[in-house]
């Protein structure tokens, strides 16, 4: 009996542990100017993809149309770089005050698109040359990709003592180029244009690690994306045992809800997700969907409210969530970001969705820890490259990346997801093997997972863990009493 007294004592101390997080060194925001939306051409996707890219470098951001930046707003004090991104380059827009403060600031500089200014050449210490109607190939790391045909492009001509990130090939015959694609002079750079998949997304985020937050992650994080209770869990069940036993360390996304959690297919939802964490897989709880959310007005009171009461749903339910998957918009919102996303300490930052509420749009976002730049296994699967993308295992992502499945609706769908997962060479992120810790802090409570093992802290879970050992101590200590009173009787 002193024996399970021990493991009770040992059990609470464990609770208690405490996790300091690091911070970073400096806290100044990057000011991204973008010219314009482009929505004819879902130019959006690019702003949604660069915001998403920067925050996973662990940078707070401010996003500013170029039309609504005031003179004075770029200065060395306020900021630590300032990103410049030509989202539509027929308009030609400009604004000569941004010009002139870009042109002073002695800061980190980023130019994404055509229409680079005279200053900004002089800091790359380079000309610039133009190329129209061609098609082009990125290369790098030994794989090739063949790009969107290019209506037109401005390069970078003579850069002296630059680091450059991809190669790009025209296919002119008999008048062939070979041109950088990232260059980085100093605390400088260039972008002829941004892509949101493929080749070039490794070469986007090593330039962007080096000018800023150098990143030491190398290896990208599965993702089960689209879970919820009303997911086919025979087709997530079969799906998570392939995983598992193949050896694959993977993450969920996962929705939790309010309503009719006391019904059975809500308990086998929770067990489907608890059998997860025991699969060496990890959950991220997917925030409300607002588009069709139907409960209370969307303020920062309900909000707290909704996502602190699903959140110890989980928990109660022995499902411990070590982060949040969020839509990119809920970054960019003062209500969805600082309220909605405050507990988690890291996030799977997804793509936007074409449409979305906005409850009360900020300029300015969150860093967080650990924000993963998400995208599709499928568009890596789909791009065309001399060698497949999910194969090149020696093909590194600098900063935080995420690679997601959707959760599949069909046997059929189930059976293409297996085949494509098991086909990747990809060498997979695993969570159970990093040292840094990954928190979520709510209602008084603290959840943190590190090492593959899982800490709760709380007044509401010690009691509950307290007595739950304790009643497991007394059945144990009550059936050797039965079976030893039986022995006696024979």
């Amino acid at each position: 009996m002193k024996r399970y007294l021990l493991l009770i004592c040992l059990s609470i101390l464990s609770i208690l542990s405490i996790h300091i997080p690091v911070q970073a060194d400096d806290n100044r925001p990057v000011l991204l100017v973008y010219d314009s939306e482009n929505i004819y051409y879902n130019g959006s996707k690019k702003i949604d993809s660069v915001q998403r890219m920067l925050t996973a470098d662990g940078l707070k951001i401010k996003t500013v149309m170029l039309e609504n930046y005031r003179s004075g707003e770029l200065s060395d004090n306020k900021y630590r770089g300032v990103v410049t991104l030509i989202n539509w380059q027929e308009a030609d827009l400009s604004n000569d005050s941004f010009t002139h403060d870009r042109a002073k600031f002695s800061g980190t500089k980023l130019h994404i698109g055509p229409n680079l200014q005279d200053d900004e050449l002089e800091g790359l210490h380079a000309k610039k040359g133009m190329i129209i109607r061609q098609q082009l190939t990125l290369s790098d790391d030994g794989i090739t990709e063949q790009i969107p045909y290019t209506n037109r492009m401005e390069y970078l001509v003579d850069v002296a003592g630059s680091d450059k990130y991809g190669v790009l090939n025209t296919q002119n015959v008999g008048n062939q180029k070979t041109l950088p694609y990232g260059v980085k002079v100093d605390s400088n750079a260039f972008l002829p244009f941004w892509n949101t998949s493929g080749l070039a997304v490794n070469c986007e985020e090593k330039l962007i690690a080096d000018l800023f937050n150098t990143k030491t992650d190398s290896r990208p994080l599965l993702v089960i994306n689209n879970v919820t209770p009303t997911s086919n869990l025979e087709y997530l069940d079969k799906l998570v045992d392939d995983l598992y036993r193949n050896n694959i360390p993977f993450a969920v996304s996962a929705t939790n809800v309010e309503g009719n959690t006391n019904q059975f297919a809500y308990k086998k939802y929770m067990y489907s997700l608890r059998m997860i964490e025991l699969k060496n897989g990890i959950i991220f709880m997917r925030v409300p969907y607002l588009y069709s959310y139907t409960g209370k007005e969307i303020n920062a009171q309900n909000l707290k409210a909704t996502m602190s009461e699903r959140l110890q749903l989980m928990v109660r339910s022995g499902v411990y969530p070590t982060g949040l998957s969020t839509p990119n918009h809920w970054n960019q919102d003062a209500v969805l970001g600082k309220v909605g996303l405050k507990s988690a300490s890291n996030v799977l930052l997804l793509p936007d969705p074409k449409t979305y509420p906005k409850v009360e749009q900020t300029d300015y976002s969150q860093e967080f820890d650990k924000a993963y730049y998400v995208m599709s296994l499928k568009d890596l699967d789909k791009a065309k490259t001399t060698v497949s993308l999910t194969k090149a295992n020696n093909l590194n992502y600098t900063l935080p990346t995420a690679l997601n499945i959707k959760m599949p609706r069909t046997l059929s769908e189930l059976r293409k997801v297996e085949k494509s997962v098991s086909k990747s060479e990809l060498n997979w992120e695993n969570p159970a093997a990093e040292d840094n810790s990954r928190e979520m802090n709510f209602a008084k409570m603290k959840l943190e997972y590190h090492a593959g093992t899982y800490f709760v802290k709380g007044k509401f879970l010690t009691v509950f863990i307290l007595v739950t050992l304790i009643g497991f101590v007394l059945l144990i200590y009550k059936g050797r009493k039965v079976y030893w009173d039986k022995f006696k009787r024979k």
